[in-house]
């Protein structure tokens, strides 16, 4: 009996402890997007759960990120009447440098933009990118069904994992093997 008391207290403290903790991984629910300014594009404030979204940070400074906006934008162009893009400029000071980017990039980037803001204010910064443990951009969020179903980088995502989203069949293990075939 003491041993099954002893179960039962630990099982407890988990599921509590786990409660309180504020983190955003795979398989978490998310239902508003985060207070940003929107420089392009109609504004999201809450996800549709008959939507998917393709959310990808990134910054003006950013080599890789300038380097995957291309393969993002084919992406977009493509599947932009099936699927929301959103293009999420993150740690930046300055709106005006970000809106110049676009205007000058204009070729490699036209997906909904939207400004984070200063790093330590930005409300995208406390409720997604610290509680995903973020460190580094690029960085792409999966969401269907109110539910975060990948976070991976952009060099990584490919129209088959698209594909699999829009047949509702989108499964990490499935996302893993279209990237290892590509790398292959």
């Amino acid at each position: 009996m003491k041993k099954l008391i002893q179960l039962v207290f630990l099982l407890t403290c988990a599921f509590a402890s786990k409660a309180q903790v504020t983190y955003l991984d795979v398989h978490e629910k998310v239902s508003t997007y985060p207070k940003v300014e929107w420089v392009r594009g109609t504004p999201v404030t809450q996800f549709d759960k008959n939507k998917i979204y393709i959310i990808e940070l990134w910054a003006t400074w950013c080599k890789p990120c300038i380097k995957s906006m291309p393969h993002m934008n084919q992406l977009y162009t493509k599947y932009k009447d099936r699927i929301e893009f959103i293009g999420q400029d993150v740690w930046e000071d300055d709106i005006e440098k970000v809106k110049q980017f676009l205007v000058d990039n204009k070729d490699i980037i036209s997906y909904p933009i939207a400004y984070a803001g200063k790093r330590e204010e930005s409300d995208f910064e406390k409720n997604w990118i610290k509680p995903s443990g973020t460190v580094g951009i690029p960085r792409t969020f999966i969401v269907q069904n109110n539910t975060i179903m990948w976070i991976t980088n952009p060099f990584s995502l490919y129209e088959e994992h698209l594909q699999l989203l829009l047949e509702n069949k989108f499964t990490e293990e499935a996302a893993e093997a279209i990237v290892k075939k590509h790398k292959l």
